[in-house]
């Protein structure tokens, strides 16, 4: 999606860029602006200048296009418009992060959005879980129960060490005893 077309941009020798700026958001009255997609623009801006329209000229403008004051910054947002030179542009909307609201202010939006019909799951619970600390176990051994049976296969295939090898295959026995681990290192 291209942004949108500027007086300063384009190129006036080119008949396909001459007219961009004006093509976009065309007010019709009390309805919602005509918008043009770029290759339709660009036919419409040949054609003006096949017909014999001069160029733009910013010094006889009587009205500015206004960027959208909200979503994406680019032709086909109905948003922009056209208002008289004078008129200052809008201040710029911020949303708001998430990260920066209260518990409170967070649940109120989560609710408003599922208000609106958006389908928002409640968070799956953590399921607690025992870990058995070893201190002398410094730096942590090699969990089998938290790799894939080819990971553990391929930490098992590296390993020099047999009192490793047995621990960690005795881990396995104990918790997940998975068949193609125990079967292939047995």
């Amino acid at each position: 999606m291209s942004t949108l077309w500027r007086i300063e941009d384009i190129d006036p020798d080119n008949p396909e860029e001459r007219f961009l700026p004006a093509l976009q958001c065309i007010p019709i009255l009390g309805r919602t602006p005509m918008v043009f997609v770029e290759p339709l623009a660009r036919a419409i801006s040949k054609h003006l200048t096949e017909a014999g329209c001069p160029p733009m000229d910013p010094a006889l403008a009587t009205k500015k296009f206004q960027r959208p004051y909200r979503g994406e910054q680019h032709q086909l947002n109905g948003m922009g418009q056209w208002v008289d030179l004078d008129v200052p542009d809008p201040e710029p909307f911020v949303v708001q992060d998430p990260a920066s609201m209260t518990v409170r202010e967070r649940e109120a939006q989560v609710e408003r959005l599922r208000y609106l019909g958006y389908k928002i799951d409640e968070p799956e619970p953590a399921t607690p879980t025992a870990h058995v600390i070893d201190t002398l176990d410094t730096p942590p051994r090699f969990d089998p129960a938290a790799h894939s049976v080819t990971e553990v296969n391929a930490y098992l295939r590296a390993l020099d060490d047999q009192i490793e090898h047995r621990r960690v295959l005795h881990a396995e026995r104990n918790g997940k005893a998975r068949n193609g681990i125990l079967k292939r290192h047995t």
